[in-house]
């Protein structure tokens, strides 16, 4: 994948600076076709770019009970929620972009604990294909309630649940069907990779 815009949000300095921060870190890698709609939306908005966005940060926050935030939005399916994500812009830290997505969408200012684990992707659908990278971070439990301070993110509710919540989740995500069905596929694997990792963590 030596795509510029993909390097510039994973390459082998950053990689080096997040396990000597952070330790080991899981990674994983996922080859996927695209057929339904609302991935290959997101594969469009992020190709129809000056500065196409190939990565983003996965947000694990916690709540005081050891709980996970995960949010839904009026377009999504009935019931469907997930954990959060922002953006990273090119040549943009992870760390930075995870506090500035939380803040934006929960109003938290919190600090990353760990990275849990890398994904990268190559999205494959007709005439566009794409490298995309996750990184999944577990910050500092939040404060109270997530209040979103940027509207333009569109979250209508949040909910926390426990770590076996968390699986639960991705097994709804994969589950999806339709219009959905690629996009569960894709937001699935870092929820698990999550839960993956928070059970060697924890222990």
């Amino acid at each position: 994948m030596k795509e510029p815009f993909f390097r510039a949000v994973y390459n082998p300095k950053l990689l080096r600076k997040m396990a000597q921060h952070f330790g080991p870190v899981l990674y994983h890698h996922v080859e996927m076709t695209v057929s339904s709609l609302i991935l290959r939306q997101m594969m469009d908005k992020a190709e129809g770019k000056k500065k196409p966005r190939r990565g983003e940060v996965v947000m694990v926050i916690p709540n005081q009970a050891g709980e996970f935030w995960l949010h839904t939005k009026d377009f999504y399916p009935t019931g469907v929620y997930r954990l959060m994500s922002g953006g990273l812009e090119a040549g943009e830290n992870p760390l930075e972009a995870l506090r500035r997505e939380a803040l934006e969408e929960t109003g938290f200012r919190v600090k990353v604990e760990r990275c849990l684990a890398v994904v990268t992707y190559r999205l494959i659908s007709q005439d566009l294909t794409i490298p995309f990278v996750s990184y999944v971070l577990l910050t500092s439990s939040g404060q109270s309630e997530p209040h979103p301070t940027d509207s333009s993110e569109m979250i209508s509710h949040f909910q926390a649940v426990s770590l076996a919540g968390l699986l639960d989740t991705a097994r709804q995500l994969r589950q999806l069907d339709g219009d959905f069905a690629d996009w569960g596929t894709f937001r699935a694997v870092a929820h698990e990779l999550a839960v993956t990792a928070l059970q060697s963590y924890i222990k």
